[in-house]
């Protein structure tokens, strides 16, 4: 049985946010946040010893947060820094595919569909959740690869100045469909696991509706994931704040009974997790990542560094939302068993962190499914709901025909004995 009726339009969108508020939806998305984190971590730290920093004086400056700062770092030390942000970006799209399966299920009323269902759903589909968005990258380098072909073409002698006015409509709508093409490259990147998770769909397919949204919902994925984000982040400061709250409230009862023994313990342990560091230099590393960028033309640099700005303004806001538990009332000196009970404490602490920001990611990957479902209905008249509904409807009905056809074969062989 249904418990949500949507109305295919603006209105559903706000069903996100309860939604994605589900144990295993969060799972999903921590296992696969934590996966990626790690790969980014080690090659973070790999990155900074190529870059002649000292592992001990790594670990004491970035701790869990690794970054590679400055510009004098060396190219394969950026080329493995920028293949572990990959990474983790990566196991976050895999994830969401599972998100997205798991809302399809629910919207259908099927509530039995398991966090293990779902991963094994990514598993078998993780692959075109990839290579969907890197096609379209793909295609982009192609239509550039051949300009410059066909550019150096253009430097021969006469021939040259005589094909390039009769060739000029050819590149003049290349280019118009490179540039249309990096649109659909984002549309790509938000819709790609909510299209596998919701339709099934392999890479072409998902390619294909990447095109297809892009060209026919331009304005409606525009607003629509205007709103999407920002409901994320409210959301997300909901929560937060109710996690806040909770860890001041746990330190105030226990504190009144542990004192400074509570004090050295929470105050290491937030030490270990504290994430402040990160959004008061976003705009220091915003430029470092602007600065080490290969030479591009003005105008491909001046959208990269829009897009970048858009990135820190928005990274930032989903960093300020998560909780504070930052707790500084601490001595230096602390006792072996203060120590170790602060690294086991920072654990659950880190959980709690991944769950927010897992939270977050769910609003969006829940929304980006229930967007889907919308334009499918807009652009092709097409259910998904429904459709998969009768599928399942059909299905059973063949079982119980084959249980009927089995009973009779039963009977019909009782009666003959």
């Amino acid at each position: 049985m249904k418990e949500y009726e949507l109305h295919f339009n603006y209105k559903d969108i706000f069903l996100a946010p309860r939604l994605a508020l589900s144990p295993k939806k969060i799972w999903v998305l921590i296992i696969g946040n934590l996966s990626g984190f790690i790969i980014y971590w080690i090659t973070s730290y790999l990155s900074l010893i190529l870059s002649g920093v000292e592992i001990n004086v790594a670990v004491a400056d970035y701790g869990l947060y690794p970054f590679l700062f400055g510009s004098s770092s060396p190219l394969i030390s950026w080329i493995i820094y920028y293949f572990g942000i990959l990474s983790w970006l990566s196991f976050i799209l895999a994830s969401c595919s599972g998100v997205s399966r798991i809302t399809l299920k629910e919207l259908q009323g099927d509530n039995f569909y398991s966090a293990n269902d779902a991963i094994d759903f990514v598993i078998k589909k993780w692959k075109s959740v990839l290579f969907a968005p890197l096609s379209i990258f793909l295609i982009i380098l192609l239509f550039i690869l051949m300009a410059y072909i066909f550019a150096l073409f253009g430097s021969i002698p006469i021939i040259g100045s005589m094909t390039f006015p009769i060739l000029y409509l050819f590149y003049f709508f290349g280019s118009i469909f490179t540039i249309f093409s990096f649109f659909a490259l984002f549309c790509s990147i938000l819709f790609s696991s909510s299209i596998i998770g919701a339709y099934e769909e392999d890479t072409i397919g998902t390619v294909f509706h990447s095109y297809q949204i892009t060209f026919g919902q331009p304005w409606r994925a525009i607003l629509y994931n205007i709103l999407l984000f920002l409901l994320a982040i409210i959301f997300a400061n909901v929560l937060s704040w109710f996690y806040t709250n909770s860890f001041y409230l746990i330190n105030q009862i226990f504190g009144f009974f542990m004192g400074a023994k509570l004090e050295n313990i929470v105050g290491y342990a937030s030490s270990i997790v504290d994430i402040s560091w990160i959004s008061d230099n976003m705009s220091e590393i915003t430029i470092n990542i602007e600065d080490n960028l290969f030479v591009l033309p003005n105008a491909a640099s001046d959208l990269i560094e829009l897009i970048l700005s858009l990135f820190n303004n928005l990274f930032s806001q989903f960093l300020i939302a998560l909780p504070n538990f930052s707790f500084e009332i601490y001595t230096d000196s602390l006792t072996a068993l203060e120590t170790v009970a602060g690294m086991l404490l920072s654990l659950p602490l880190i959980l709690l962190l991944l769950s927010v920001l897992s939270y977050s990611i769910a609003i969006l990957s829940v929304g980006e499914t229930i967007i889907f479902v919308i334009f499918k209905k807009i652009m092709d008249n097409e259910n998904i709901l429904s459709v998969n509904d009768e599928v399942l409807t059909d299905s059973s009905t063949n079982e119980m025909n084959d249980l009927d056809k089995s009973s009779h074969n039963i009977l019909s062989s009782f009666e003959e004995e």
